[in-house]
């Protein structure tokens, strides 16, 4: 019951894609594709409402 309650819950798909797309895009050249797809996988393993966000968030695939 607590993590329903939690406010990340109420945040809206779009913005938690946005900030997914955020904290996944290569910064300066340094992070290889490999860094991307386990940042993708760790937002994926989070909860069943952050993988179906990830999931459906194109700019990340």
């Amino acid at each position: 019951v607590r993590n329903l309650l939690s406010p990340i819950r109420r945040i809206p798909l779009e913005l938690l894609s946005g900030i997914f797309q955020l904290s996944c895009t290569p910064e300066d050249g340094w992070d290889s594709s490999h860094d991307i797809v386990n940042r993708i996988s760790v937002l994926c393993r989070v909860c069943i409402a952050w993988r179906r966000a990830a999931l459906s968030t194109p700019q990340l695939w």
